[in-house]
């Protein structure tokens, strides 16, 4: 089966259970070394529709909260989208995209994860995937009794909810109770609400690039910040998977 897969989680995921992808968003970058060869028909809120047409897909993957509901409607292939909201979702997410593809890989995979949720862990906080950084705060500033503000971006500054992926992760780790975490799921945050919060800052290496302006955010924000990996608290599917076993592993 030729697919497309519009949602860079789920092209990792797919390749490594030796599903042929033929077609990716220019975000769908792991691993380097197979995405290389596959074909770029857009971003994951824009698709060519001209150059899927040129790979003939069978099926062609979105997730609803990755892509655009124009997006599928416009499609003219089959397709299928996923809605992952959080890890809890992870075990039927992948048995459904199991039943799509015809793949026992991803069934395993969804076992894993059901594994994983059987078994909640508390971790210390420097088992997050924490990056070194010259102007980072060191790893002991997470023990402070001070609230973490996790942002995913600037200019506006935004932040997550309590309904996301990302805070699904934190719980599952014993760290939920430390994250600011509001209704909406991807706030925006003035200067002012900042400095009233008095946080320290979890600065996530995406979306939107920390590591180019951490010393900036700092200098603006006035608050001591940590460089944090965002791939394994969002890239849900295999990244996800094997950061959450790792940890589980090491206990």
């Amino acid at each position: 089966m030729r697919v497309v897969c519009m949602v860079p989680s789920w092209t990792e995921t797919l390749l490594a259970c030796g599903v042929n992808v033929v077609g990716r968003t220019r975000y769908c970058i792991h691993p380097a070394d197979e995405v290389a060869d596959i074909a770029i028909v857009g971003g994951t809120k824009d698709v060519q529709w001209d150059k899927v047409a040129a790979l003939a897909p069978d099926l062609v993957i979105f997730d609803k909260e990755e892509n655009t509901k124009p997006m599928a409607d416009r499609c003219p292939y089959p397709y299928f989208a996923t809605h992952v909201e959080s890890v809890q979702d992870m075990p039927r997410a992948l048995r459904l995209l199991a039943q799509q593809l015809n793949n026992y890989g991803l069934i395993e995979l969804a076992a894993r994860f059901q594994l994983l949720l059987n078994h909640p862990i508390a971790i210390q906080p420097a088992a997050l995937p924490l990056l070194a950084h010259k102007d980072a705060a060191a790893n002991s500033v997470l023990t402070d009794e001070r609230p973490w503000l996790y942002l995913i971006w600037r200019k506006p500054y935004m932040s997550i909810g309590r309904h996301t992926f990302i805070y699904s992760v934190f719980a599952h780790l014993g760290l939920g109770h430390k994250l600011l975490a509001f209704e909406s799921n991807y706030p925006e945050l003035s200067l002012e609400d900042i400095a009233a919060l008095n946080p320290i800052l979890l600065c996530s290496t995406e979306p939107y690039p920390f590591a180019k302006q951490l010393t900036t955010t700092q200098q603006e924000l006035q608050q001591p910040a940590v460089l944090i990996d965002g791939e394994p608290l969002c890239w849900y599917g295999i990244r996800c998977l094997r950061f959450l076993e790792s940890r589980m592993e090491s206990l």
